[in-house]
């Protein structure tokens, strides 16, 4: 009977929501799917759909709802395998979904080929308790990749309670991978001909603390004993952020000088009911600091808008703060209720068009910070990496375009900023001697 459910089930269509640490688990996931099955591009032809979910707001719930709506009614044969985040925190939701074929959760991703090679075997979910895992999921024997640069989970899971996230309840305790592992799947992924690797986690901050290390010293290793050409790192948290790291990175090789430092608010008040564990004037310190210590570097952040209780005065405070800071891009997020989260609570919550009018001003204060931050470099020569459609992102994170280009994805190259047009950055590579 499995060799007929294989048969009949051989086409896997996946999609995924969110973050990149998601990308990455949908990468692990292809890597221990049997080889019996086969990635299909096109879902209309596909047997299989394998949706790894986001939670990180409502509305990203309710996307992945009517995506699911809407395969289930264009093709009514097709199963649909859910898993993530979405699959952790509210499987009854799913469960009650006629859209939904299968639910297997983060705990159980590995579990993932079990279910596909015997479908009838199992009912439609697997779930158990995100928190009794102790250690990390390195269960992938091999990375899928086709991209530019990639991508490497060091981290998962989260010790922290944010009073707006619920992702430790999707994710939780925090784990990270053995030193000795991470640097092995570095050189495996240089041998593969990557020339740059993204660090990726949950909290990345909190790499190593369960087993007696840091981030920093991590990043130490790869310096001295990884053949990687450059080490970017996603999202780090300003509370856990040394100024000895900032040291380190500005003396590197390998490091990009790029920074994404997570924020969400200019304002004490508003840091202190989210339940962030800093106050705005050590975001001012680090952020300086790196500025003084790396002038190339590019730093972004995170902000939530129409939290409850920010009022307009609040929202000034926080937009005047970003105007005159060090930051050089935003990713702006309006305000979301989660379930189960201590700000789902709160009553004075912010009108949904106010949440929207503050977020189209922020948004054209990033547009502005990004520009100001691009022209500095206008006829200047920069070091990135090829990426595909005629673009090359710069080692201080500037998406370049460039014109039509035959050089490899993936290959390091030189690029001469020439202009900006439209919100584009206009350049030429640098033909490389020898």
């Amino acid at each position: 009977m499995v060799d007929g459910l294989i048969k009949q089930y051989n086409k896997i269509h996946y999609l995924t929501y969110g973050c990149k640490v998601n990308q990455f688990d949908t990468d692990k996931i292809k890597s221990i799917v049997p080889n019996s099955f086969e990635e299909s591009s096109d879902l209309g032809k596909s047997d299989i759909c394998i949706i790894n979910t986001c939670t990180v707001t409502d509305a990203t719930d309710n996307q992945i709802l009517k995506d699911l709506r809407k395969i289930k009614k264009d093709f009514p044969k097709i199963k649909t395998l859910v898993t993530g985040c979405l699959a952790q925190t509210t499987p009854e939701v799913l469960k009650a979904s006629s859209d939904v074929d299968f639910i297997v959760d983060n705990a159980n991703k590995y579990l993932i080929p079990k279910v596909l090679n015997n479908l009838e075997a199992y009912e439609n979910e697997v779930v158990s308790d995100i928190f009794a895992l102790d250690e990390f999921d390195d269960f992938d024997e091999g990375i899928k990749e086709n991209r530019s640069r990639a991508f490497l989970k060091i981290q998962d899971g989260c010790n922290y309670r944010c009073s707006f996230c619920i992702i430790p309840f999707a994710r939780g305790k925090s784990r990270s991978m053995n030193n000795d592992s991470l640097l092995d799947k570095i050189s495996y992924l240089h041998d593969c001909g990557f020339n740059e690797v993204v660090l990726t986690g949950i909290h990345l901050s909190s790499y190593g603390l369960d087993r007696n290390q840091s981030l920093l010293e991590l990043l130490q290793k790869i310096e001295k004993y990884s053949p990687i050409k450059n080490i970017r790192l996603s999202s780090i948290d300003p509370a856990d952020t040394s100024l000895e790291m900032i040291d380190f990175i500005s003396q590197s090789e390998k490091i990009c000088p790029s920074f994404h430092i997570s924020m969400q608010s200019g304002n004490n008040e508003i840091l202190r009911e989210m339940r962030r564990r800093y106050k705005i004037s050590s975001f001012t310190k680090l952020t300086n600091y790196i500025r003084d210590c790396i002038p190339d570097a590019c730093i972004g952040t995170d902000v939530i808008v129409g939290f409850p209780g920010e009022t307009e005065d609040l929202f000034l405070e926080t937009y005047n703060y970003i105007k005159n800071s060090e930051l050089n891009y935003l990713h702006v997020f309006p305000y979301s209720d989660r379930k189960g989260t201590r700000a789902s609570l709160n009553t004075d919550k912010i009108d949904n068009f106010d949440k929207k009018l503050r977020s189209k001003k922020l948004r054209m204060l990033a547009d502005k910070l990004k520009e100001e931050f691009q022209s500095k470099y206008i006829g200047k020569t920069l070091i990135g990496i090829k990426e595909k459609n005629n673009k090359v992102r710069t080692r201080n994170y500037i998406d370049v375009n460039i014109a039509d280009s035959r050089i490899e994805q993936g290959r390091i190259v030189k690029v001469k900023i020439d202009e900006i047009l439209n919100k584009k950055v206009l350049g030429s590579i640098i033909p490389q001697q020898g």
